[in-house]
């Protein structure tokens, strides 16, 4: 039987379970409650203090979490009484679950549409309330969780960039998901060329650059001919790293607002986690280097983007 992890915020205490929930202990996988029981708040407390981060659920349940996930995510976020935090920690559980699954297995539909869902609602709860995005980025993430966060992070503002440059909404909402999913080639990477993602670009090399590339290539092998993703998610993933001076993997010169966009914001959070530097040194340092390969008039409205959500105070 096989197991598939979902991050422990996506299950609230006191809430009615549609399947079996399992812990991974001591190599093995141990059921934790059962389906059409809830789990009190004070064992979940006491997961949470004891950082158990994940549940698992048998891949036969994937449908059935699916409805549970969907069905809480839109209570909560229509919900007049649910804090920014709690709006916060659930989209981040969310995509933190769907970007895992992609990893784990690209090519499965219900991935890709929980993956949807959860960027519609990262849109959703970002819109709404003023300090979600600055949450989001306040968070720190692990090693393993490194590209997962970057993931969440390149979404969240990419959407905001999308919604400032006034992109009609089935781009920006086209710009949540690929952003998610744009870097799941680096999983089906070897070990040590995954490590040149912790690498800054301005340490690569000629093959470091080469090397990097083949996540771009490897991640559209699997999406591609998967009549549930659109050419317009497809072209998204293939040119997040190109620029406009044609120096990106595939040499592409001539981008469409979405794609410079998540470009963009893609180069920022790399830069961000490679190099420790906050964001107005980052800002600051990109609207020198990347002249030529973003336009002028782009840079400015992500550095006002950054400038209204206080990332720069």
């Amino acid at each position: 039987m096989g197991y598939t992890p979902l991050r422990i915020s996506t299950v609230k205490p006191n809430r009615e379970l549609s399947f079996d929930l399992y812990i991974f202990f001591k190599e093995t996988y141990l059921r934790y409650t059962e389906r059409g029981t809830q789990i009190a708040d004070e064992k979940y407390n006491k997961l949470k203090k004891q950082k158990i981060a994940k549940f698992y659920i048998t891949e036969n349940d994937e449908p059935l979490y699916q409805q549970f996930l969907d069905n809480l995510l839109q209570e909560t976020m229509n919900s007049p009484t649910a804090t920014v935090d709690e709006k916060v920690n659930l989209v981040e559980g969310a995509c933190g679950t769907a970007v895992e699954r992609m990893q784990k297995d690209p090519e499965s539909e219900s991935s890709y549409r929980m993956t949807q869902n959860a960027a519609k609602s990262l849109r959703q709860v970002i819109a709404g309330n003023p300090d979600a995005l600055k949450k989001i980025f306040g968070k720190k993430a692990s090693d393993a969780d490194l590209i997962i966060k970057h993931s969440l992070n390149v979404s969240a503002l990419s959407t905001k960039l999308a919604e400032k440059c006034k992109l009609p909404d089935e781009e920006i909402d086209n710009i949540a998901t690929a952003a998610l999913i744009h870097d799941v080639g680096i999983a089906r990477m070897p070990k040590e060329d995954q490590a040149l993602f912790k690498k800054p670009r301005t340490e690569y090399g000629t093959d470091d650059k080469r090397l990097y590339g083949f996540h771009v290539k490897d991640a559209v092998e699997v999406l591609k001919d998967k009549p549930w993703v659109t050419q317009a998610i497809i072209e998204l993933v293939v040119n997040h790293e190109e620029v406009l001076s044609g120096q990106g993997p595939n040499k592409k010169s001539k981008l469409s607002p979405s794609e410079e966009i998540l470009s963009l914001v893609n180069n920022y959070d790399k830069r961000i986690i490679t190099t420790g530097k906050t964001p107005k040194e980052t800002i600051k340092e990109m609207t020198i280097d990347e002249v030529g390969n973003y336009s002028l008039d782009l840079i400015n409205k992500f550095k006002e983007v950054l400038q209204t959500e206080g990332f720069l105070d």
